[in-house]
């Protein structure tokens, strides 16, 4: 009962959040930019809130340590789409846009419009490469304005949770037009809910785990990007190791540095 709680929540959560964004678009681009940035973030909060109240979903969320640019590239292995707000949680001070798949513009109430209106990257297996380029500059170019881009590597979701192989091709693309610091972020438990069926028959008792991991130095070329990645994936696939061979999962609720 809980589990459908949370959904029903957050479907009118999602089309609160719509009509913000609407309202916002008719103050004009800067008005809706900062309303996604805003409005992505305390939606986020409030989700993982819910779920845990209603649900029973276990949470473990931490910030960075160390002291943060204003811009950064941020990286991370990919389970759910229950990640992207996740990781917004983390980087509290830190506006973030994404890669997604362009199935998603259209048809799910603020996911797709926030996409949209926030200037995401869409892209699809079916664009050609100059599209799918075009894309991911148009996200890089974000970064002038203190927008931090987030990319899965993997460019799927992973169904068991076992990071993937990484593709460089997208954090090439950004990297090399706008070099930038880039974040490791390891997120562990989406797998099991990924769903809405797996919402309703695991939530309670799953627990959903996010860390920021390692802070790395603008890379430059495509050796070095290459190298990068290679470097990411280790530490992304040991971190999402070590929390599967650990003790059982403990209610963690962190308060995220800055929040």
């Amino acid at each position: 009962m809980g589990s459908v709680l949370f959904l029903m929540s957050t479907l009118m959560l999602f089309l609160r959040g719509d009509l913000a964004l609407l309202l916002a678009a008719r103050r004009g681009e800067t008005a809706v930019m900062r309303e996604v940035s805003d409005g992505q973030r305390a939606l986020a909060r409030k989700l993982f809130f819910l779920a845990g109240m209603l649900g029973g979903l276990r949470t473990d969320f931490r910030g960075f340590a160390g002291a943060l640019p204003r811009v950064f590239m941020i990286v991370s292995n990919h389970q759910s789409l229950a990640d992207i707000p996740a990781v917004t949680v983390c980087f509290p001070r830190h506006p973030v846009r994404f890669v997604a798949k362009r199935e998603l513009r259209r048809g799910i109430p603020y996911v797709s419009r926030s996409l949209r209106f926030g200037q995401s990257a869409l892209v699809s297996r079916t664009m050609n490469f100059g599209e799918g380029q075009q894309e991911l500059t148009k996200l890089g170019s974000l970064s002038r304005d203190g927008i931090c881009p987030m990319i899965f590597p993997e460019g799927t979701r992973s169904k068991t949770g076992r990071v993937r192989e990484f593709f460089s091709g997208g954090v090439r693309v950004i990297l090399e037009r706008y070099p930038m610091p880039v974040m490791s972020v390891a997120v562990d438990g989406g797998q099991s809910i990924a769903t809405i069926t797996r919402v309703l028959l695991h939530l309670r008792g799953a627990t959903f785990r996010v860390k920021p991991l390692t802070l790395h130095p603008a890379p430059h070329g495509k050796k070095e990007i290459a190298d990068l990645l290679g470097n990411l994936k280790t530490e992304i696939s040991g971190q999402v190791l070590q929390w599967r061979r650990g003790h059982r999962p403990v209610d963690i609720k962190k308060p995220i540095p800055g929040a």
